[in-house]
């Protein structure tokens, strides 16, 4: 039934001739709109009065567009409150009903009326304000609505792709697809002036979907050909949750051209999650589930970061390129803090604006994961963008190293102390994949640079440091814990620390910590000893420290380390470690003998009786090969100033061909 406007007698002191947009709506809720005159009727490119009360369906503050819409009702009904039932200039988008977009100044008051009570008199005047930040000119907003069908057809809007780079290897492990119109008639268009009108009419749908499909033909085109492929993130506006099923969208798109869902990313800006809609929860969740990476786009720009991720699961956060605009100090240290925050939670990095070398090695150095800016190339069609990655000499990554180096930008954590990731090659190539400034400082104390270290551990013929690093980097691998050794260094002592971080494509990732002991304030209190000891590094093959109180076993020198024994015992019950060390490495009829020796609870206390200070005793052990080799182990008591305390053990452990006695060796 066509929709009727009131006679404009019913209404009080209006003309009809008015120059101005006049339209009269209720006072009270539902706000029907009850007339409009020319001039609203044309703003709005309606023919009559139905067709405008079609389009505002029928609520008068439906004028204003969605956007505005809340805003703009809260301040008019605030200043009907405080005004006397008036209100002025109030400022929204408004859209035509053939999607053209205006922007207009409305003011207002109410009037008592016989026929239909309390009514508000409002007019509307168009104003060119522009959106903030964007200049759009309103020739240029009408065009964009009114050719994108056109635009779509014949290909006038282009996908650009810019480079994501891994931090670790400069390698190009990602692209992100973005949208450019090159139009025939005006020429190119920035995104600004065509992506947020098409948000504003809810038109963005279209867009963002034919991006999709634009880069999964790309894909298939390249895995057709046998050509190398590298995941692509693309662009969700929030509007596309209210339009279209956008799970639907995308899962239809890439089973149209049998695309791996692990390379396709699905960015969402900050603002997109921030409005707690369910469509958008259940949406995200169930890409997520079925295999899409969720990237969350613009990270840090908006007031709400933590809240989404205290609500959303994302697979990496982007963080927003202005806070590399501004290369402060303060700047710096928000970017160091949300990125160890990420690792504490999950999500991979990825920092966009990168512009210089500066900004690239501050990135480095905290651990990012990927990168993305001009540094590394603008946004270009594909064969240019592939053509400047070629050009820098960097190669494409492989997708199955994609986790491994995740897994290793992860590992990497703001600290002062030493630490570094090394990378283990199936054929045994060793090299360093990350070094902080406190590791290359103990490396160039020691007399070293990062290369030395490389080239000795891949030497054909190994020195015993290199020797023993990859034996204790297999016994890591094997116990599944941290590892740890210590060497003489030029008289220095030097404790390496190695943990296995993960294990993929017959590649090692391991962490790597050094200290030069012998100058470390914790073991200032030994170093009185180190000038009296130091002649047994030339004797024995092993020795540590043993506290008895603690039940803690310290390495202080390995040479040659042919069992696990001490590494396997470095915590725990030092009762339940011995039985597992005999069971597992002690030749079965010295089983009883070594563990009588090495009883933790009258060792002290032998050691104390006997005549010579010392204890001894020789055991078979059981090395590597499963050969049984004879080992002496000599124990002393250590007090270093303890006297109150359980005392210290030095145990020092050297192979021998057969067993023999030496004076003294027997237990007093």
């Amino acid at each position: 039934m066509k929709q009727e406007m009131k006679d404009l007698g019913d209404f009080p002191g209006v003309v009809e001739n008015l120059s101005c947009c006049f339209y009269i709506t209720q006072a009270e809720e539902p706000y029907e709109l009850l007339y409009a005159n020319e001039e609203m009727l044309r703003l709005f490119d309606c023919r009559d009065f139905d067709e405008l009360y079609r389009h505002v369906e029928g609520n008068a503050f439906h004028v204003i567009a969605m956007d505005d819409r809340a805003r703009v009702k809260q301040e008019v009904l605030h200043e009907l409150a405080e005004r006397n039932d008036r209100f002025d200039h109030a400022r929204g988008h408004l859209f035509t009903r053939t999607s053209r977009i205006r922007y207009a100044d409305v003011s207002g008051h109410i009037v008592k009326t016989q026929a239909h009570g309390k009514v508000c008199y409002c007019t509307l005047q168009e104003i060119d304000i522009p959106l903030p930040g964007v200049t759009v000119d309103r020739d240029i907003r009408d065009y964009v609505i009114s050719h994108l069908d056109e635009a779509i057809e014949n290909h006038w809007i282009k996908v650009y792709y810019q480079p994501v780079i891994r931090t670790l290897t400069g390698e190009l492990c990602g692209m992100e697809a973005l949208a450019r119109w090159v139009d025939p008639q005006i020429g190119f268009l920035s995104p600004a002036s065509f992506i947020p009108v098409l948000e504003q009419v809810r038109l963005i749908h279209q867009l963002d979907a034919y991006v999709l499909e634009e880069v999964c033909h790309m894909l298939r085109q390249r895995l057709n050909h046998n050509l190398p492929i590298t995941p692509v993130s693309f662009n969700l506006s929030r509007y596309d949750f209210d339009m279209v099923d956008v799970f639907h969208l995308v899962e239809k798109t890439r089973a149209a051209y049998q695309i791996p869902r692990d390379a396709l990313h699905v960015e969402i800006t900050e603002s997109a999650l921030a409005v707690n809609d369910d469509a958008v929860y259940r949406a995200v969740d169930r890409l997520r589930d079925e295999g899409y990476e969720i990237w969350l786009d613009d990270f840090g720009s908006g007031y709400s970061s933590l809240n989404i991720l205290k609500d959303y699961t994302v697979d990496l956060i982007k963080l927003d390129m202005g806070f590399l605009r501004s290369f402060t100090e303060k700047s710096r240290n928000i970017i160091c803090s949300v990125i160890d925050m990420a690792k504490e939670l999950g999500p991979k990095t990825l920092v966009e604006g990168v512009e210089t070398q500066e900004h690239a090695e501050f990135l480095a150095s905290i651990g990012c994961g990927r990168q993305q800016g001009y540094l590394y190339g603008k946004p270009q069609p594909l064969v240019g963008m592939l053509a400047h990655i070629e050009a820098d000499a960097r190669r494409i990554e492989p997708r199955k190293w994609c986790h491994y180096y995740d897994t290793a930008s992860i590992a990497i954590r703001q600290t002062n102390q030493t630490s570094a990731l090394f990378d283990l090659h199936e054929d045994g190539y060793l090299h360093f994949l990350y070094v902080n400034k406190p590791y290359r400082k103990q490396i160039h104390a020691l007399g070293y640079s990062c290369q030395d270290v490389e080239d000795m551990f891949n030497h054909p013929k190994q020195s015993d440091l290199a020797h023993t690093f990859r034996e204790f980097i297999d016994q890591a691998r094997q116990s599944g814990k941290a590892e740890s050794f210590c060497y003489v260094e030029n008289g220095d002592y030097v404790n390496i620390h190695l943990r296995i971080v993960c294990e993929m494509n017959q590649h090692l990732l391991i962490h790597s910590e050094l200290e030069n002991t012998s100058k470390s304030a914790a073991n200032l209190q030994r170093s009185k000893l180190d000038d009296n000891l130091r002649y047994l590094y030339t004797m024995f093959e092993y020795i540590s420290l043993v506290d008895l109180e603690h039940h803690k076993v310290e390495s202080l020198y390995v040479h040659d380390p042919l069992f696990q024994l001490e590494q396997a015992a470095q915590t725990g019950d030092l009762h339940d470690i011995l039985l597992s060390v005999s069971r597992t490495y002690i030749y079965e009829e010295d089983q009883e003998g070594y563990m009588a020796f090495c009883n933790p609870d009258t060792i002290a206390e032998r050691i104390r009786k006997s005549p010579y200070g010392r204890l001894e005793h020789c055991f078979r052990m059981r090395d590597k090969q499963g050969k049984y080799v004879w080992q002496e182990c000599i124990v002393i008591l250590l007090n270093n100033g303890r006297e109150k305390h359980t005392p210290l053990l030095l145990t020092a452990t050297k192979s021998i061909h057969a067993p023999f006695v030496l004076p003294g060796s027997q237990e007093a």
